[in-house]
């Protein structure tokens, strides 16, 4: 019996601790990198002017520059103005439409003129950030990492800073890529 107890209470850890972090981890994250890039050798970094074209106004871009800078400052790494690599950011929005269909027929006149079937449409904004890592002294792209997630338009700015530093977070932490071994 108290092994059954146990197993319940495990399973349901696993449960909430599972369905805690899918709700935590919001955006999907990727990166590219040059292989055969020594990232070891970064140890200081500075950020690149972000152009007009970029999608990020200067609120936004203070927010990603502080979560950038923090994620960055915990794994050692130190702000510099002669800096190893340099930090660019891209961002941009796209407008998407769900469209979900329910209803398979069922009903009184089954047969050739079916049930009713609903179709719900909405449309959201998915938004992407573009983190870019530019070798200073080679002026060359060695990393990059992307996060997109669903843009919340009635998000509090409180909300607003805690999205972009869980976005920043899960993006730099590919950052800087583990080695393959061999």
């Amino acid at each position: 019996m108290k092994s059954i107890k146990n197993f319940i209470s495990l399973t349901f850890i696993t449960l909430v601790t599972t369905v805690l972090l899918v709700g935590c981890s919001t955006i999907s994250v990727n990166q590219d990198y040059d292989p055969g890039y020594d990232f070891s050798k970064l140890k200081t970094f500075g950020f690149l002017p972000i152009p007009k074209e970029s999608g990020i106004d200067q609120i936004n871009a203070n927010r990603f520059g502080d979560a950038i800078k923090n994620e960055l400052t915990a794994k050692g790494y130190t702000v510099s103005d002669k800096a190893d690599f340099g930090v660019a950011l891209l961002f941009g929005k796209q407008t998407k439409t769900n469209i979900t269909s329910y209803g398979y027929g069922y009903g009184p006149y089954w047969g050739r003129n079916g049930g009713a079937t609903n179709v719900d449409v909405s449309q959201y904004d998915e938004g992407t950030l573009i983190i870019d890592v530019i070798d200073m002294s080679k002026k060359e792209l060695v990393w990059r990492g992307t996060g997109t997630g669903v843009i919340n338009p009635n998000a509090t700015v409180e909300e607003r800073t805690a999205n972009i530093n869980n976005a920043v977070a899960q993006i730099l932490a590919q950052f800087p890529p583990t080695p393959v071994q061999k």
